[in-house]
């Protein structure tokens, strides 16, 4: 320690052995006087029974200018250490210093809370499923994953449970897809959930979903601000083709003939005459009798 009035005072100097000593409740530490700190050069006080070569804990050097930096301990030392600490207990100030050291906010790896929040991290994530869904930074928080809804297109914040799912069934270890949704209303509107996979001579064309192209709906939503233009509603929307695709197959894909409803106004929609699911089918009938 360094020697200065603030520690001198609480140390007593016992001149027949010719060194400083300090009371405590276990018993009495002992200080001899040390020429030239190796760090400052002044002189200092330090125990008998652990000699130093620095005056002061700001002495001490650290990082790649300490002279231990870069060594291993050896198996002895360790073992030393081991011994050393063996059914040594802490004492309750040291306890309540490491528990608010480590609690929550000022723990180093606290990363938002993101399992009790529920929250997948885009480092741990992202590199998982960046090939097969568009992903991203949440703009709010760098650290959180968002990913874009299968069905709407719009970015959210998925759940850890939901992405792994979707990280098992990319790697095969789970049957189906488990598509990422950002809520319930689109997972049970989109035309693959849940459906299966069959191949071309199993297909029956005629039993096809009329729902548009994915792309070409998220397009539509995203122009419309994921709207419904004549209500307003902002869930269960679905993608409307103005004209339908049985008439106009060559521009079914162009989004200018395309307008975001919600389910109710999609349905009233198509109650309006030529725009009936069976004006629709009656034109494809008579459009297939003409080829003949």
């Amino acid at each position: 320690m360094k020697i200065c009035w603030g520690n001198l005072e609480n140390l007593v100097y016992n001149i027949e052995k010719g060194y400083w000593q300090k009371k405590r409740p276990k018993g009495i530490t002992r200080f001899i006087l040390v020429e030239n700190c190796e760090s400052c050069g002044e002189d200092f006080l330090s125990q008998i029974e652990n000699i130093g070569k620095y005056c002061d804990k700001n002495c001490l050097p650290s990082g790649k200018n300490c002279p231990q930096f870069g060594k291993k301990a050896s198996k002895e030392i360790k073992e030393k250490l081991k011994k050393s600490h063996l059914g040594k207990k802490c004492k309750e100030e040291t306890k309540q210093k490491m528990r608010f050291l480590q609690g929550k906010e000022r723990h180093s790896q606290w990363k938002g809370g993101v399992t009790e929040r529920d929250i997948p991290v885009y480092n741990t994530y992202a590199p998982q499923i960046s090939y097969a869904d568009p992903t991203r930074r949440d703009p709010e928080n760098e650290e959180f994953l968002q990913v874009k809804c299968a069905y709407c297109g719009k970015w959210f914040n998925p759940t850890i449970k939901s992405v792994a799912h979707r990280i098992d069934a990319l790697n095969g270890k789970q049957g189906g897809e488990h598509r990422l949704y950002c809520s319930n209303e689109c997972k049970k509107l989109c035309p693959t959930y849940k459906k299966v996979k069959y191949s071309a001579e199993e297909t029956n064309t005629k039993q096809l979903s009329r729902e548009v192209q994915p792309e070409l709906r998220q397009m539509v939503f995203e122009r419309d601000e994921w709207t419904c233009i004549k209500c307003g509603a902002t869930k269960s929307l679905q993608c409307h083709h103005i004209e339908g695709i049985q008439w106009n197959p060559i521009e079914s894909a162009d989004i200018d003939i395309c307008v975001t409803f919600c389910v109710k106004c999609h349905g009233e929609a198509h109650k309006d005459k030529g725009c009936r699911y069976s004006d629709l089918r009656c034109n494809n009938k008579i459009e297939q009798e003409g080829e003949e």
